[in-house]
């Protein structure tokens, strides 16, 4: 690319005259970068930068000012990498003709399962990340993502997949955690899938099969949201339904409402507890359940094991946790 023409795209601010005028790729790390490359410094680190030049970059560019540094590389000054990041990955998405799809959080974890082959990259972490993602894809490639304060920064005219149906379809839920269903011509029985999901899975049945891509529905089994795992009264696993209690992960607190409601209809709040971590600012919009923060894992599950409860709705993430279970004995002491 010119350099001249991508100073034009991210705003920049050229503070070099050096005798190349275009580079070959763009790298975000100094172990990737090649000779003929353009470097963005996203650290803010001098030193970086004289190594990136030093490695032969032909161009660098950075929040820091330019002072007397080598005149034979292009240093593009700039205020926000933020902002840099975002116009280039608008850029980007136009120049490679590039496909976007806006789901919920929910749909997005049920994609992951339901689609396959994967004729769509999902699009998932931080600005940084996905910049690296999108420099990599290829002319038409097609993506979709679920933070939509991100999306409609990168691409304005993202198409957003629709979370609810009309007219509503009947649910028969089994417990909390299972749901059979009707899609089209199809009777989809006792789905791992709670019953509050049911709406937002059937619009991303259809908007598949509106854009036909493959599913595997069968395959179905629990995302990452309100995903449950049955325990002891000491908090040793237990396969699914083997128990009266469990743990349910919610590692996104905007679901949580959402998940209290449907906790609220469907069971007795007495039974359920609400674990959140003490950095949270989350407010509880009721009083109906009770209330538990905790600042570790192993303290949340110390607190736990000596609780009476069915439900307990954490904040945070199944993987996270998953050190702290207590093991089960496989065999009865003996005193020898």
């Amino acid at each position: 690319m010119k350099i001249k023409n991508f100073v034009r795209i991210v705003d920049g601010r050229l503070r070099t005259e050096p005798p190349v005028d275009a580079f070959a790729s763009i790298q975000f790390e100094l172990s990737r970068l090649m000779s003929g490359d353009l470097f963005i410094d996203t650290q803010a680190s001098r030193q970086t930068l004289h190594a990136a030049i030093d490695k032969g970059a032909y161009a660098v560019l950075s929040t820091l000012s330019y002072v007397d540094e080598d005149t034979e590389c292009a240093w593009i000054e700039v205020d926000s990498i933020e902002t840099t990041l975002v116009r280039l990955l608008r850029y980007l998405i136009n120049e490679k003709h590039l496909r976007l799809f806006l789901f919920s959080p929910i749909q997005a974890s049920l994609f992951e399962y339901l689609h396959t082959p994967k004729q769509l990259k999902r699009l998932k972490g931080d600005l940084l990340f996905i910049a690296r993602t999108i420099l990599q894809a290829k002319e038409e490639d097609a993506f979709y993502m679920s933070d939509d304060g991100l999306a409609f920064k990168i691409a304005p005219d993202i198409l957003h997949v629709q979370t609810a149906l009309s007219p509503f379809v009947p649910v028969n839920a089994k417990g909390i955690f299972l749901s059979s269903f009707h899609y089209r011509e199809r009777y989809l029985h006792e789905q791992k899938l709670p019953a509050h999901y049911v709406e937002e899975c059937l619009s991303l049945l259809s908007f598949c099969d509106e854009h036909s891509l493959a599913y595997a529905v069968e395959q179905l089994t629990f995302c990452e949201h309100f995903y449950p795992q049955f325990v002891t009264p000491s908090l040793a696993k237990k396969e699914f339904g083997m128990s009266d209690r469990a743990l349910i992960f919610e590692p996104d607190v905007s679901l949580v409402p959402k998940h209290l409601a449907y906790l609220a209809h469907c069971v007795d709040p007495s039974t359920t507890v609400l674990c959140l971590p003490e950095i949270s600012d989350f407010t509880l919009p009721t009083d109906m359940f009770r209330t538990l923060r905790f600042k570790t894992y192993a303290k949340l599950k110390e607190t736990l094991a000596c609780m009476r409860f069915s439900y307990a709705l954490i904040s945070g993430d199944k993987e996270s946790f998953e050190p702290f279970y207590t093991t089960a004995m496989t065999r009865q002491p003996t005193l020898f």
